[in-house]
This record gives C-alpha cells, sequence and structure tokens, in this order.
C-alpha cells in the first residue's frame, strides 16, 4: 500500500502538485490522488515514475510504498 501521507509530504517537499506529476503517470490527477490514496491500483511503472518525480531513493521506497494495512481492532 501506499503511504498517503508520505507521498504527500514529498510531493509538497519538492514544489510540485498532482497536477503536475499526474501527466508524466500518464493519468488525470484525479486518478493519480485515488492511487496516491489507495482507492485504485498503482502498478510498478508508475511507482517507478513517481520515485523519479519524488526523488524518492531505493533505501526510502519501502516506507513510501510497502506499508502494512493496519486492521483495526476492538474489545
Amino acid at each position: 500500500m501506499v503511504n498517503t501521507a508520505k507521498i504527500k509530504g514529498r510531493i509538497v517537499e519538492k514544489g510540485k502538485t498532482i497536477q503536475s506529476i499526474a501527466p508524466r503517470i500518464p493519468c488525470s490527477p484525479y486518478t493519480l490522488g485515488q492511487k496516491i490514496a489507495n482507492e485504485t491500483p498503482i502498478n510498478l511503472e508508475e511507482v517507478i515514475v513517481l520515485c523519479d518525480e519524488l526523488d524518492i531513493k531505493e533505501n526510502e521506497f519501502a516506507e513510501f510504498f510497502l506499508q502494512k494495512k493496519l486492521q483495526n481492532t476492538t474489545k
């Protein structure tokens, strides 16, 4: 799963927007937003483009793209 908060933070940090990155994927800004929010699947080619656009290094990859989904548990 995409770590939505980290990706959005990196977008701001790099002075970019979803609108400026989306054409590089290629997809609409709306679709890219859905992918970042884990509402629609993101494929490896798209992840590679995001890594290039946001300067995400190999050693940072897991922080951004391999987040485990936490389960809600109530007792």
